[in-house]
C-alpha cells in the first residue's frame, strides 16, 4: 500500500560532481553538486541562484564537471560547507557555512589545466567534462544550466576498448536522498550541496 508524502523536497539525488567554474581573479572555485544529466554532448545541471558557482558561470561560461569517485568522499565532506562568495551570503550563514578562497589546498586535490576551458580539473576525480555554457533558465531560487561538452577526460584504468568506461570498473560517489553511497553501502550523511 502506498501513502501520499508531503517531502520538503523531491531530490533523489544523482552521481556527485565537482563543479570547477573561474571567478573574476583567475582563480578556480570547487562547488560540491549532485543535480545533473547527460544526454549525448549535452550536460544539465541545476545550481541555486545566490552561489559562487552561479556568479562564475555569468562571468565565465565555462565549467568543468568533475565526477567524483567514492573514495573521495572524505575530502568532499571537507569543502561541503565551504563557499568562494565573500561575504557569506546570510542563509548560507544560517546553514554554517564558511568563506574558503582554497578548496583545492583545504581539500587536498590537485589542479591539472584544461584543453578548452580556463577552470582547472582535479587530478583525483577518474572523469573530467569540460563544458560551455550554452542557456541559464531561471527558476524560483535555481538555475538550469544547459553545458555543451567540448573534452572529456578518463583515467586510463577504467577504459576498455580505447575510449569506452567500464562500468565494472567505475565507482561513482551518489548522493541519494540527503546521504553519500558508494556502489554497495551508505558511507553518510552530508550537509545540502550548494545546488
Amino acid at each position: 500500500m502506498h501513502k501520499q508524502i508531503y517531502p520538503k523536497s523531491l531530490y533523489w539525488g544523482n552521481t556527485v560532481i565537482l563543479l570547477n567554474t573561474i571567478n573574476e581573479a583567475g582563480s578556480t572555485n570547487i562547488t560540491p553538486i549532485s543535480s545533473s544529466w547527460a544526454l549525448s554532448n549535452n550536460v544539465i545541471i541545476g545550481l541555486g541562484l545566490n552561489t559562487k558557482a552561479m556568479e562564475n558561470i555569468e562571468y565565465c561560461p565555462e565549467v568543468v564537471l568533475n565526477i567524483a569517485s567514492s573514495n573521495l568522499y572524505g575530502k568532499i565532506e571537507s569543502i561541503a560547507k565551504l563557499t568562494g562568495k565573500q561575504p557569506v551570503p546570510i542563509e548560507k550563514l544560517k546553514s554554517g557555512f564558511d568563506y574558503c578562497g582554497d578548496k583545492f589546498a583545504l581539500a587536498g586535490f590537485t589542479p591539472l589545466e584544461s584543453k578548452t576551458v580556463h577552470p582547472l580539473r582535479i587530478q583525483e576525480c577518474p572523469i573530467q567534462v569540460e563544458c560551455l555554457v550554452d542557456k541559464i533558465s531561471r527558476r524560483n531560487g535555481y538555475a538550469i544550466v544547459e553545458l555543451s561538452v567540448s573534452c572529456v577526460h578518463a583515467d586510463e584504468l577504467l577504459l576498455k576498448n580505447g575510449d569506452t568506461i567500464d562500468a565494472d570498473l567505475w565507482k561513482p560517489l551518489i548522493y541519494n536522498l540527503r546521504s553519500y553511497h558508494g556502489i554497495t553501502e551508505s558511507i553518510g550523511r552530508n550537509f545540502k550541496f550548494d545546488n
